[in-house]
């Protein structure tokens, strides 16, 4: 079956590099795409209008945690002062032995909100870094029912962190068997389920985080990589605690550390890498981290959005970018908007250097459409060409909520976001149409999920460290009152 997309802005791809063709068109065949760019004029057997529309390749979310915490709201913890920009611990280093894992129930309604959350935001693809164990059958189900592509495995580590009564961060000894159990859990699972929901769940490796895995783990991680031929991720230069952990342990950086380990290649991507030798508050002028991952070929997944709310930003997308580092975007946290994400990462790049000819729409969309490609070994991802996967976003441009363009990717980093998002298509099935999904209630995913998240602030007090409440964490903007009594 041939469907004809037609009438809007078309960012095709020429081999090269991307390309605008205003009344373009784009033809799917099945589940790949066998005309972009200029006019078409053979039979099709659908048609959709894209007029006022920017016809874009699927983007590329290089970082989720299908988990969808709650804690996401504890991002701005109001009742620390030492967290030394590592406010996600306010959720995850609870107290030792005090919180109760979720029920599967709130799993399964976390995964579902945040793969439809993401897959309306723009994302087609996505990496999930870290989510909650168990139910992988389940897992798999909703991959095929929501219909996006996801690359991920369950994430390991050797050492589990916690906040002690007197609220300090503190790390279990490293234990290499668990580790290493992890890493065969996680094998495991991408031996038996690589390949499933007809080939858009694909395996990636996840140890956790660079400063809770021992070099021997790191190093069997590696190993591991090379021979299922996967891409790999770790959170790295992620804030100050662990830069400094890492320093005390290996007198190196995150970042060298990993690329002496011969952690850092082609296939490896680094969540966040902004606490580096390129970022004053380290106060680290000693090697070039940089040049590492530029040299190594591995690609940085930046999510902006996320920093910037904790008053951080990477220092610089551009400066990276310029020295030859593969750049991606990603989202983290909510909203997982990725159309937001190419604004902040401009205006962040932009204000970071203060320079306004930093962080072009060009090399922001760049990076949430090409820039994961080499990392996932995927030439048919994150483009508009002959050949390549039939993953493709219709956003609308003419509203009156945005403004007059002449340039609709200028457009759409200027005044777009998520909720412009008006169809998504993924291996050529129209899942999104009219702004809601085909198949899925939004409605049911998102009382189930908003019952989840409120089971889990109610139950915050039972392991913090000082019993605080979600309100004392995250005082309410203005006092809040029920008017029903």
């Amino acid at each position: 079956m041939k469907t004809l997309i037609e009438g809007g802005w078309v960012v095709a791809h020429n081999g090269t590099s991307h390309e605008v063709y205003q009344n373009g068109a784009v033809v799917i065949e099945d589940d790949h795409i066998v005309h972009a760019g200029g006019a078409y004029a053979g039979p099709a057997d659908a048609r959709i209008d894209a007029r006022g529309k920017l016809v874009s390749p699927g983007f590329i979310n290089t970082h989720i945690h299908s988990a969808g915490p709650g804690g996401d709201y504890m991002l701005q913890d109001f009742s620390r002062s030492d967290w030394r920009t590592a406010n996600y611990m306010a959720f995850a280093a609870p107290t030792k032995g005090k919180a109760a894992p979720p029920p599967p129930k709130a799993v399964a309604a976390l995964r579902a909100f945040v793969f439809l959350h993401a897959l309306k935001g723009g994302s087609t693809t996505i990496l999930d870094v870290g989510g909650h164990r168990g139910d992988w059958d389940g897992y798999v189900d909703l991959v095929d029912r929501v219909g996006l592509r996801v690359y991920t495995s369950p994430t390991f580590h050797g050492a589990a962190m916690w906040t002690d009564e007197q609220g300090r961060v503190y790390w279990d000894p490293n234990d290499d068997e668990m580790g290493r159990k992890g890493l065969a859990e996680a094998v495991e699972f991408i031996r038996k389920y690589d390949g499933a929901a007809h080939g858009r769940l694909r395996g990636m490796l996840s140890p956790a985080h660079v400063e809770d895995s021992s070099p021997a783990l790191l190093r069997a991680a590696v190993d591991a990589q090379r021979d299922l031929d996967v891409p790999m991720h770790t959170h790295a230069g992620g804030n100050l605690l662990e830069f400094n952990k890492v320093m005390g342990e290996h007198r190196k950086t995150p970042v060298q550390f990993l690329a002496d380990l011969g952690f850092l290649n082609p296939r490896t991507i680094i969540g966040h890498a902004v606490f580096t030798t390129a970022h004053p508050w380290t106060h680290y002028p000693f090697g070039d981290d940089v040049k590492a991952l530029a040299d190594s070929g591995a690609t940085v997944g930046h999510c902006p959005y996320k920093y910037a709310k904790m008053a951080m930003t990477l220092h610089s997308f551009q400066s990276y970018l310029d020295a030859g580092v593969r750049m991606a975007l990603g989202t983290d946290t909510y909203p997982m908007d990725m159309v937001s994400e190419l604004r902040m990462a401009a205006m962040l790049a932009r204000v970071t250097d203060g320079n306004y000819r930093a962080g072009t729409p060009r090399d922001v969309y760049n990076a949430a459409t090409l820039g994961p490609c080499d990392l996932l070994g995927r030439k048919d991802l994150g483009r508009l060409a002959p050949g390549a996967k039939a993953d493709v976003l219709l956003i609308d441009l003419d509203h009156m909520g945005a403004a007059c363009y002449r340039d609709p990717v200028k457009a759409l980093v200027d005044f777009g976001c998520g909720r412009d998002v008006d169809t998504v298509i993924v291996d050529g099935q129209v899942l999104v149409s009219g702004g809601r999904h085909q198949q899925l209630n939004e409605g049911e995913v998102f009382a189930r999920a908003q019952q989840a998240v409120a089971r889990y602030w109610q139950g915050i007090r039972n392991w913090h460290w000082d019993g605080a409440d979600i309100d004392r964490i995250v005082p309410p903007s203005f006092p809040t009152h029920r008017a029903d009594g």
